[in-house]
């Protein structure tokens, strides 16, 4: 996928495409501007600012082990809107999950394709399971979740997180994937 146009449920369109290294800035600007709950549920509560080094890792994914789509809004190339990525895929255990959406852009439906349009990618390259830890409390990743089929179930390690997974099987079509809001 090089790069993909969407429109969303308030008719507002996006383009949507893989991370590049010359991503960076925008990554930065966009994980500053997200609101303190955002970030929370984003980190876990731990990381309330990123360093360079870090954001240059983020747009340098791992070809096989990492993949990473961002959002733009369709009139403005420059500011992204939201990510969805899976990192340290293994054959076994599959790959985490992470995915953020510009708090001005929830609720239309960005989340959604986002997510779809990652477990599409994992399929295509034989990633069997996503997985996300997140916090117990993040009710909108708890409807996403639930929309795409993920399981939950309690992190032994924090009763204040939950795991949700996704078995993904190979042979399942994307067109069986749902693209409604959650």
């Amino acid at each position: 996928m090089t790069q993909q146009y969407h429109r969303l449920k308030d008719g507002s369109g996006v383009v949507v495409r893989p991370i590049r290294i010359d991503d960076a800035v925008s990554n930065a600007a966009f994980v500053e501007a997200l609101s303190p709950p955002s970030k929370h549920f984003l980190f876990l509560g731990g990381v309330p600012r990123l360093s360079a080094q870090a954001l240059q890792r983020l747009c340098e994914p791992q070809e096989g082990r990492d993949m990473a789509f961002v959002a733009f809004p369709s009139d403005d190339a420059e500011r992204q809107i939201g990510v969805a990525r899976y990192a340290g895929a293994t054959p076994s255990a599959g790959a985490e999950i992470s995915i953020a959406v510009a708090d001005d852009w929830q609720h239309k439906g960005l989340g959604t394709f986002l997510l779809k349009q990652l477990i599409e990618h994992a399929r295509a390259h034989g990633i069997v399971r996503l997985y996300s830890m997140d916090a117990a409390n993040n009710a909108r990743m708890r409807t996403l979740a639930k929309h795409f089929g993920f399981t939950e179930s309690a992190d032994p390690k924090d009763i204040r997180q939950v795991i949700y997974s996704l078995e993904i099987a190979p042979e399942a079509r994307a067109a069986d994937i749902p693209v409604q809001a959650a």
